[in-house]
């Protein structure tokens, strides 16, 4: 995520009441319908290794028993409602499987049904989780983030292993599933869950949830979290700045579908569209998060680079920036990967949203639509800075992962300086206007290596780990040399990718490409030694 300058991008304080009021006034969503498409689905017991194959298809027809009306209450914890009859499940006893060839990763699948005037959206949603850590595990730790917007999480039903869950704990957005039996290493096992979305109206802050022209799903489906041998699921609690999740690689295979197909809208995914039947599929191998954009006001830009598609999704006042911007997509996209690594998916999306900066997600960057607004000709322009920042996170954040609470330098303050190699390669006679507006203009201080937790307040963290973070780049790069500094970020990028990487990683890779001394670089920017 790329938090805009406050004093150029509107985010004063006021800017922010106005906007929720104006949310506020929104038109009310339709009356709830019957959840016509709620057919729960089975998973075959020991399933193949990713991605997840035919059988989790859904039944027909829909079930004969009725939604439960209870719902687990989002801020204290809450035993599961049983279901009037239990899913149809293949595994009699709750077992684990142990695969000939244990997944490298994670699989999900969703069956995703939306009826988009309502604002809902039904799931049934199938997880094969294999044990990687080295270690059993005693439970499975899930982000429900949904559950942080007051009732727009409902759980209908959660089986494990081929059995009914009724035991588990659902509290704040962790979803806790204790395993009667331990998960050994080296097996795997099915989680299935049935669940219903109330999107709320979208926070001028926030990327989730409706506006009169657009839904935005972004981690809006239950996911197990990272497992760390010394400090255990990484589950971070969220702040007003800063990104708190930590995401393991993952593949998906998502089925979408819309209760009013002749009017559904134009959908933005990280992968390309299938046709399937009643459902379009999207199948993406190798991602941290899946989300998804749709209105029906979109218009699109599309260009490619190489096999890679470009996409542009904007409304139709903005037409000239939304077609700038696919423009620089396309420019960043070929400069980043032979300087770093391929391109990991198959689609690279940029879409105009209603938000007060920018936010990444694997293969999808949502921009204000204040920078398309107020786009006017050239590339001297949050539009073009803060987008060439959100694009250069599908590496910093996508393919090398990390974790965004508690090291948030590691994306973001290569996301910036990616931006500073941007203008270095594309139109090096704005690099000095780029440094001014972008780094300099705020006299960036603080350690680096701050938190979410104690980076202050909301300037103070930017300034730290964000243009800080920047300034400590340039002088690690003058320090190595540029041929020495361009062979790290490749190698790191190699070394590290669909990993969790940390700042030991970091300078390690560094170190191995130049025998020249940063240890006082550290020392001055960093609160603490590697």
């Amino acid at each position: 995520m790329l938090e805009c300058f406050p004093f150029r991008c509107g985010r004063l304080w006021i800017v922010g009441l106005i906007a929720l009021f104006m949310t506020c006034g929104l038109p009310a969503p339709a009356a709830t319908p019957t959840a016509p498409f709620r057919v729960p689905f089975r998973i075959e017991r020991g399933g193949p290794n990713v991605p997840l194959p035919t059988p989790f298809q859904p039944a027909t027809s829909t079930p004969t028993h009725p939604l439960p009306s209870a719902t687990p209450s989002p801020t204290s914890p809450t035993a599961s409602p049983s279901p009037a009859a239990p899913l149809p499940l293949a595994s009699p006893s709750p077992t684990f499987s142990s695969p000939a060839s244990l997944p490298e990763r994670p699989s999900y699948l969703l069956y995703v049904t939306v009826d988009y005037d309502a604002r809902r959206v039904w799931v049934d949603q199938a997880i094969v989780y294999p044990n990687l850590s080295g270690v059993p595990l005693s439970e499975l730790v899930l982000a429900v983030e949904p559950m942080r917007y007051d009732g727009a999480f409902k759980l209908i039903a959660l089986s494990l292993a081929g059995m009914p869950v009724s035991d588990y704990l659902l509290d704040s957005h962790r979803l806790i599933v204790p395993l009667a039996l331990p998960l050994p290493a080296g097996r795997q096992v099915e989680l299935v869950l049935q669940y219903e979305l109330a999107l709320p109206p979208k926070r001028y802050d926030d990327i989730f949830g409706w506006t009169a022209d657009q839904i935005n799903l972004t981690d809006w489906y239950p996911f197990i979290v990272p497992y760390d041998t010394a400090s255990g699921w990484l589950l971070h609690d969220p702040m007003p700045w800063g990104e708190h999740l930590v995401y393991d690689w993952a593949n998906y295979e998502v089925y979408l579908r819309f209760t009013e197909p002749a009017a559904a809208p134009m959908v933005a995914a990280p992968a390309l569209a299938e046709a399937h039947g009643e459902w379009t599929r999207y199948r993406l191998d190798g991602a941290r998060t899946f989300a998804l954009s749709m209105s029906r006001r979109f218009l699109v830009r599309e260009t490619a680079v190489r096999s890679t598609v470009v996409r542009s999704y904007f409304f139709a006042e903005h037409k000239a920036a939304g077609e700038k911007i696919a423009y620089v997509a396309t420019q960043a996209l070929g400069l980043f990967e032979p300087l770093f690594a391929p391109y990991p998916y198959p689609v690279l999306n940029v879409v105009e949203t209603e938000h007060s900066d920018g936010q990444e997600f694997d293969g999808l960057a949502f921009l204000s639509s204040n920078f398309y607004a107020t786009y006017n000709g050239g590339s001297r322009n949050n539009l073009v800075v803060i987008g060439v920042h959100e694009i250069a996170h599908n590496w910093w954040f996508g393919l090398v992962g990390n974790d965004q609470a508690l090291e948030p330098w590691l994306d973001e303050a290569l996301a910036v300086y990616s931006e500073r190699i941007f203008f270095e390669y594309t139109n090096p006679g704005l690099l000095d206007w780029w440094w001014r507006f972008r780094v300099t203009y705020f006299n960036p201080r603080g350690w680096v290596d701050a938190t979410i937790y104690n980076g202050g307040s909301f300037r103070d963290y930017t300034d730290a780990v964000y243009f800080n973070g920047a300034l400590f780049l340039e002088k690690l790069r003058i320090r190595m040399g540029d041929k020495a500094f361009l062979a790290f970020l490749k190698d790191y990028a190699r070394q590290m990718a669909y990993g969790r990487a940390t700042a030991r990683n970091f300078f390690q890779v560094a170190r191995q490409h130049s025998a020249r001394d940063f240890s006082d670089l550290i020392r001055a920017y960093f609160s603490t030694s590697e």
